[in-house]
């Protein structure tokens, strides 16, 4: 998302940061792949980078933090419940007693 805003919106940091509400180092980060481990996940998972898009672009349209925090929200759910993310955060981070995976 971060990457989205700066690169296709052409937002400054700090705008990005401010509409986020984390730091500038946060997105500075964010857009030099120092935090949250780069892009391997979202070239895993697709889906992440579309709703990535969504929220940017909701953003970008003006939409409150309420109504992009919803996608942001469902985009968890749908993620937390498909099985190759489960099991890829499953050998990650090896885990004992994991509930980040949420089935129904």
């Amino acid at each position: 998302m971060v990457k989205e805003l700066s690169r296709k919106y052409h937002m400054k940091q700090s705008d990005i940061a401010k509409k986020l509400g984390i730091t500038q180092a946060s997105v500075s980060q964010y857009l030099s792949a120092t935090r949250a481990g780069g892009t391997k996940i979202t070239e895993s998972f697709p889906k992440i980078k579309t709703y990535a898009n969504e929220i940017a672009n909701r953003i970008v349209a003006g939409d409150s933090k309420l109504e992009w925090f919803d996608v942001l929200c469902k985009a968890c759910q749908d993620i937390r419940s498909d099985d190759e993310f489960c099991r890829m955060q499953k050998i990650a981070s090896n885990p004992s007693g994991c509930d980040v995976c949420k089935k129904d």
